[in-house]
């Protein structure tokens, strides 16, 4: 198992000192600590777990959208780019990291919860431009959006 922890240490040192040295350290420690997960997901009870990470992740980001729907701000306006930008950041968590995991273990819960998250992740996208973020989106998949 790679020392992911100490290089999130590593990282947060070098943030005052450093700043493109501490982006590279986190990201390796985000790499580390997914190769860790991977290497559990083939015990059936770790997979287990991830499926509820999962489902939390999609509970919250559906959360702030229907907050955002309850809302109804004006699109462009300050409260919907920051619930857009709310959502869009949870759901690339679990576009961009937790979907790099293969579940080993035999259940299909992870497949399911990709799917779907991808669809909601594509639904985010569209309010994200409404809102007029001024940030690089990703696709469900990773890809730069033009």
């Amino acid at each position: 198992m790679s020392d992911w922890k100490s290089l999130i240490d590593a990282a947060m040192a070098k943030e005052t000192t450093d700043i493109i040295e501490a982006h590279s350290l986190y990201g390796q420690a985000s790499q580390a600590a997914l190769m860790d997960i991977q290497g559990l997901m083939s015990d059936l009870e770790a997979a287990q777990m991830m499926e509820i990470l999962y489902g939390a992740l999609i509970a919250y980001t559906q959360q702030v959208l229907t907050r955002l729907k309850a809302e109804d701000p004006e699109v462009g306006g300050v409260d919907h780019a920051f619930r857009a930008g709310q959502a869009y950041g949870v759901s690339c968590v679990l576009n961009h990291m937790v979907d790099q995991l293969v579940d080993t273990s035999g259940t299909t819960a992870l497949a399911a919860y990709d799917e779907f998250s991808d669809s909601m992740h594509e639904e985010i996208i569209v309010q994200a431009r409404g809102a007029g973020l001024t940030i690089e989106l990703l696709g469900a998949k990773g890809e730069l959006l033009d």
